[in-house]
């Protein structure tokens, strides 16, 4: 029983919390949106608390409101922008890229972050590791003892992974292993 007591007295206490009930109970919305606008943190919070017990806006000291006829969602979009260093208008070409940028970054990076190459030489390294030298002099070892084969004038392709890795993989074949450059 008490517990329904209980909700029937928050609910009817939260009622009262409604917009409608603080606009009715005469506190000023517009005075609430007014101080929104108010750039110091101080003054601010000094604007609701006089608002809230009920102190006029003329009340305050002056220098506090600022002009509330400017539109401040523009202003912040301006000032973000400026910021960002990015130009406040876009023009239709970048309206019609958007979402691609990442793609296009991606497509000129690609020309650097592959190798492709024959395998000269195969050798393994006294715990299992593969050591490689390929046909243009380049020599690359296996990080870890994971089992690929791989033969003499077998085509492979490096490509670059993630934090400076490398990973070496044979062409044609979905299995990959890391590697190191060690010359």
């Amino acid at each position: 029983m008490k517990k329904y007591l209980v909700s029937a007295v928050l609910t009817a206490w939260v009622g009262t919390l409604s917009p409608a009930a603080i606009a009715s109970d005469g506190v000023n919305i517009q005075a609430l949106k007014a101080c929104s606008f108010i750039e110091n943190d101080f003054r601010r919070l000094l604007c609701y608390d006089n608002i809230m017990a009920g102190k006029p806006i003329d009340a305050m000291p002056k220098g506090e409101m600022k002009n509330t006829n400017t539109a401040p969602q523009s202003n912040k979009k301006a000032q973000a922008a400026s910021v960002a260093g990015a130009p406040a208008k876009h023009s239709k070409a970048n309206k019609a890229d958007f979402g691609l940028e990442h793609k296009k970054e991606k497509e000129q990076k690609d020309d650097n972050n592959e190798l492709r190459a024959r395998v000269s030489q195969v050798d393994e390294a006294p715990y299992g590791e593969l050591i490689l030298t390929l046909d243009n002099g380049q020599k690359w070892r296996q990080i870890g003892t994971e089992h690929f084969r791989l033969n003499s004038n077998d085509t492979v392709i490096i490509s670059r992974g993630m934090f400076n890795s490398f990973l070496l993989k044979k062409q044609g074949a979905n299995k990959s292993i890391r590697v190191k450059r060690v010359d």
